[in-house]
């Protein structure tokens, strides 16, 4: 949780996103590290690659477009950890850098009801902690099928032509141009 209360929200909707985050801790405790029914913690970050000019997306089965990669904490507490680990899991990349072990970014995220392994998961709310990385675009990737259709750099000037998911442009726009700066 220090991660989340040593952010520096860097706009309005981060820092209510934040009191959030930090007044459901307080009710719910280390509860919020476990898949929730209404809300729970996830992390997820941006690939980028070492020039900054592309980023790594997968292609999400579940939402049907292109995006980062994350995932739900599961009960363990680092966020740093937990984003890395789903990077790696979804992309096959070996080889990850953190451009920095702070958040880049925290939100709050609406999941929209959807069918998950053959079950109905209602609609809920991620409390995401997201993270730049950097990557060879070289390095061999690998689709994680059992999650994915696909895995690809993607340059930055066109991730508005292939995410179809448009609630999430506005992040992953705030996102890049923060690692930008």
């Amino acid at each position: 949780m220090d991660i989340i209360l040593n952010y520096e929200p860097q706009d309005d909707f981060e820092a209510s996103d934040k009191a959030y985050m930090i007044r459901a801790y307080e009710l719910f405790k280390e509860k919020l590290y476990f898949r929730q029914e209404f809300f729970h913690f996830t992390a997820s970050g941006i690939v980028f690659n070492q020039t900054k000019t592309k980023v790594l997306l997968i292609y999400h089965k579940i939402y049907d477009s292109w995006g980062w990669m994350g995932g739900h904490m599961d009960g363990e507490i680092d966020f740093n950890y937990v984003a890395l680990k789903e990077i790696k899991e979804e992309s096959g990349l070996k080889n990850v850098d953190f451009i920095s072990k702070a958040p880049v970014s925290i939100e709050i995220l609406p999941v929209w009801m959807h069918h998950k392994n053959g079950g109905v998961i209602s609609s809920h709310q991620h409390f995401n902690v997201s993270f730049a990385f950097m990557a060879d675009e070289n390095e061999s990737l690998e689709v994680n099928s059992l999650e994915t259709n696909g895995v690809k750099w993607v340059d930055i000037s066109d991730i508005d032509k292939v995410v179809r998911e448009v609630d999430m442009l506005p992040i992953y726009h705030k996102i890049i141009n923060r690692v930008l700066k």
